[in-house]
C-alpha cells in the first residue's frame, strides 16, 4: 500500500479532528468465519473527537485485520479501517433493499440477522459522522 492512501486517511482525520486508536483483542474469529477458517487478529477500533466532556464523541467497534497483516505483525492503520467503513455507512435502510443490493434471499433468517447487524453498525457510524460533508469525504477513502 502506498503512502498516498495513508496520507489520505490521516488528512481526513486531521480535517475533522478525529483521533484513531486500535487495540488488539487477540486471535478471535469473526462471527462470519467458518470454523477453522484463517483470519486476522481482532481489534477494538475507537474513533473519537473533542475533549472529554460536553463536546466529546466516540464510536467503537470490532475490526479484524487481514490474515496477511497478522502474519506480518502489522496493526490496522487508519486507512485500513476508514476504507472499510466508508461503504458500511451506506447500508440500505430496509431489509428488502439490503437483500436486493447484496443478493440475499428475503426469506432467510441468516440474511435478516446480517441485515440487522449491518444496519445497526451503519446507524452507529451515521451518528458519529453526522454531517454530509464528513460522509462525502469518508466515501472518497477507498
Amino acid at each position: 500500500m502506498t503512502d498516498t492512501y495513508q496520507e489520505q486517511a490521516q488528512a481526513f482525520l486531521d480535517r475533522f479532528g478525529i483521533q484513531f486508536q486500535a487495540t488488539e483483542l487477540g486471535n478471535i474469529a469473526p462471527p462470519w468465519a467458518d470454523k477453522g477458517q484463517p483470519h486476522g487478529l481482532k481489534y477494538k477500533v475507537t474513533l473519537s473527537r473533542g475533549d472529554k466532556g460536553v463536546n466529546y464523541q466516540e464510536v467503537s467497534f470490532p475490526f479484524w485485520n487481514s490474515q496477511k497483516a497478522k502474519e506480518e505483525g502489522e496493526e490496522p492503520t487508519p486507512y485500513d479501517v476508514l476504507a472499510c467503513v466508508s461503504s458500511d455507512i451506506y447500508c440500505p435502510d430496509t431489509f428488502e433493499e439490503f437483500c436486493s443490493e447484496y443478493g440475499y434471499d428475503t426469506d432467510s433468517r441468516k440474511a435478516e440477522a446480517t441485515f440487522k447487524r449491518c444496519n445497526e453498525f451503519a446507524q452507529k457510524l451515521r451518528g458519529f459522522f453526522a454531517s454530509e460533508e464528513e460522509r462525502e469525504a469518508l466515501s472518497e477513502i477507498r
